[in-house]
């Protein structure tokens, strides 16, 4: 972070290689609370033990979201899920939702449902954008449509899998103009991206994002997620 020029960020639970253990994560950030914002998982199959753990994990821990999994195998929105997201609208924090390209479909039903929840779409819903903004690959992501609550997250991976049909800045300028570029939010995936170093990927966001119109960049690289994650009083100042 300091290479790079990045003063505070948002670090996000790999659910596959700790699951719902949020015990390394929220250490970190209670090491370094003027640098970091942890972001942990709560296991969706057990609603009510669930909720429990999620209040622990913002109320003991000082976590500042949540990252539920719904890709699951199924086509459908697991409903458990319900009693997680009105728990976050009692405390207050964003949901960060992990769902497939085939689950997009229902993601507009489950937004209305919840309009309190600031609702974060992890990786652009993992569709492939190979074939560009209007490939039939993606029509699921911009059919979804911009909402008040939802949120985009357009990490270095979707940027990545632009291939050779469309260039990551025509691709952020088309979800910027579909979603609001400040619903956007910049995910590094680091270190499950590590083609280059994480001062290298904050230099890639930051080129492309300049495809961005007006302040769409700062709102991309940091002041959206600012919003979402840190408290008015608590915002950090940095880049």
């Amino acid at each position: 972070m300091d290479e790079g020029g990045v003063e505070w960020t948002i670090l996000v639970q790999p659910i596959q290689v700790y699951g719902s253990d949020n015990s390394c994560l929220a250490a970190g950030c209670s090491a370094h609370p003027d640098r970091l914002r942890g972001v942990g998982v709560v296991d969706v199959g057990e609603p009510d033990a669930s909720c429990a753990a999620l209040r622990r994990l913002v109320r003991d821990q000082g976590l500042a979201g949540v990252r539920l999994n719904l890709a699951t195998g199924s086509d459908s929105l697991d409903p458990r899920c319900h009693p997680l997201l009105e728990c976050a609208e009692e405390l207050g924090i964003p949901v960060l939702v992990r769902v497939t390209p085939e689950q997009l479909p229902q993601l507009p039903d489950l937004v209305k449902r919840f309009p309190g929840v600031r609702l974060i779409l992890d990786h652009c819903g993992f569709v492939d954008f190979a074939d560009g903004p209007e490939g039939r690959a993606v029509a699921p992501l911009f059919d979804v449509g911009a909402h008040d609550n939802l949120y985009v997250k357009v990490s270095t991976m979707n940027l990545y899998s632009t291939g050779d049909g469309i260039a990551p800045e025509t691709l952020l300028g088309e979800l910027g103009r579909c979603f609001g570029a400040d619903h956007l939010v910049w995910g590094s995936d680091f270190p499950h991206t590590h083609d280059r170093g994480y001062a290298q990927l904050v230099d890639y966001a930051r080129e492309v994002a300049r495809s961005l119109p007006g302040d769409g960049a700062a709102d991309y690289l940091g002041r959206t997620a600012a919003s979402l994650w840190c408290p008015p009083h608590e915002t950090p100042a940095g880049r």
